[in-house]
Formats: structure tokens, sequence, C-alpha cells
């Protein structure tokens, strides 16, 4: 069981920490407090912007930090610092998933680590092997929670609370990584514990995930069905406009380039338009605003 003092306690020393009370801030999904040491080293520079750029969901930030580590080639023999720093190897799986990169590197990363149960349940992570028993439900859970909740389930936060409660020894850990995620997956499980199956609270959050499924349906047709109403109402004023046609005929070949442009730059605004009208479609139904900020995150 997570003794109160012990808690306490190393909350106490996370406050004292940047690096750790950044990792915290990160899981509660809470403003990333700025480093004060102007003298972060590569790795260091990189672990904060991760943290931003996921927390943001900004692919570009991400790709940035990712491209200037992903350079790096340590081997087994010669592994690098950061190979085993739990919290950017973390961080960086979560986005490399997220953002859809490549993972053959991070697999590389992974396989010359030092074998322990964290790197066996990272290993999982990256191969979705998320109820394996050799796992550490604490992290797994943490990974669920912020890359796709859909999937967990009551036998994940059962396997994670016992797993949290039998370890009596988690404050004589030395592994930070795993005391931070512990305890807030000790506070999710409170949060997300389910009722038992065909209960009410069950039921509303079957019916939450099946409505978001069909709200984007509902976005994807609505955006088709506006995309075909503006070319067929172009075509049909250009041909309702003896003059337009007439300009359009004599200065054919220009405007091919530029109609060429203009599929680019629609191509482009698609999916800005297709998140404001998932964000108008959700209001309109009356989805909670600070619910809809939430699900536009994602």
């Amino acid at each position: 069981m997570v003794s109160l003092e012990n808690k306490s306690n190393f909350f106490s020393r996370i406050n004292e920490n940047q690096k750790l009370a950044a990792f915290n801030s990160f899981l509660l999904n809470r403003p990333i407090p700025k480093s004060i040491n102007e003298d972060l080293n590569e790795s260091e520079e990189i672990y904060y912007g991760v943290l931003n750029a996921i927390q943001a969901n900004n692919h570009s930030n991400f790709e940035s930090c990712y491209n200037r580590k992903n350079k790096s080639s340590p081997s087994k023999d010669s592994p690098s610092p950061f190979v085993n720093d739990d919290f950017l190897i973390f961080s960086l799986i979560i986005g490399i998933i997220r953002f859809g990169f490549d993972r053959e590197w991070i697999k590389k990363i992974i396989s010359i680590r030092a074998k322990n149960p964290t790197t066996t349940t990272l290993e999982n992570i990256l191969n979705e092997n998320y109820y394996s028993k050799s796992n550490l439900f604490e992290i797994v859970l943490m990974y669920l929670h912020l890359n796709d909740p859909s999937l967990i389930n009551n036998d994940l936060l059962n396997n994670t609370f016992k797993s949290i409660s039998e370890n009596v020894k988690l404050f004589e850990s030395k592994s930070d990584f795993q005391i931070i995620c512990s305890l807030r997956a000790y506070d999710l499980i409170i949060e997300l514990k389910e009722a038992p199956n065909g209960s009410t609270i069950d039921l509303l959050k079957k019916f939450n995930l099946r409505f978001l499924r069909r709200i984007k349906i509902l976005t994807s047709i609505t955006q088709a069905v506006l995309l075909i109403f503006f070319f067929y109402a172009l075509i049909k004023l250009i041909s309702y406009l003896p003059f337009l046609r007439e300009f359009f005929e004599k200065y054919d070949p220009v405007f091919t380039i530029l109609s060429v442009l203009g599929l680019s730059l629609i191509g482009n605004l698609i999916p800005v338009v297709k998140k404001k009208l998932y964000d108008v479609t959700l209001r309109l139904f009356g989805y909670p605003k600070k619910l809809v900020d939430e699900v536009l995150k994602k």
C-alpha cells in the first residue's frame, strides 16, 4: 500500500528536482515548469522539448527534438548515458508512437539497455503487448492514459493496483521513474476504476466512446459534402455566366496552373477544416466544453 508519509516525503523531493517535477507535471497534464538551469546538456534540452511537444500535441516540435536525438548510434559495448534514462526514453516512445514515426531506432536503443523490468515493459509497449504479466503495470497504465485511454480496462486497473500494493519496497527503489509512475497510477486508478459491467457508469463510458467515433464519421461526411457543394456551385456559376466562361477559356493554361496550386492549398487546409468541424459538431450536440478541449488535444 502507498504510505501517505512516504508519498509526502517523495513529493517534497520532486519539488526540489527540476527533472522529476517536469515529468510529474507531464503525467498530470499540468504546465511543465521551465528549467532554471541554463547549462542543460543536449539530452536534457531534448527531454524538456519532447515533454512540451507531446503536451501541446505539436508534431513538428516533437520531430525537431527527435531528429536531434535519433542521429545517435550507441552500441551495447559503449552505450550513451541517455540510453538508460527512463524519463527520456519513455517520453520519446510516447511521441514516436503518437506521431507515427518509425520505431526501429528506439527499438535498437531498448535492445542495448540494461535488462530489468522497466526495459522489458518499455519493449512490450513498443510491441503493443500491454497486458503481459512481465510488465510493470504502473508504467503501462501511464503510457495508455497519455496515448490511448480506450485500451484501459478493469483488468489492467486491477493488475496495476495489485502490483503497486504488493510492492512494499517501492520507496526503497532507486528508480524515481517507477515511483512517480506508481504514485500517479495509484491516483488514476481511483479516478478511473469502473463499476461492474452493465452498470450505469460503465454504459455511459461505452456510449461516450461510440459517440465520439460517430461524430468523427459525421464530421468526415459533412466535410466531403461541403467540398462537393463548393466545387459544384463553382462549376455552375461559371456555366451560367458567359463572361466568366469566356474568361476561363481565354486564360485556360494559367488557370490550370492556378487550379493545381489551389488543390494543393485545399489539401493543406483539409486537416484544419476537419478539426474545426469536429469542434463545432461536438459543441452543437452539447458535448461539455472542458471535454471538447481534451478530445481535440488527442
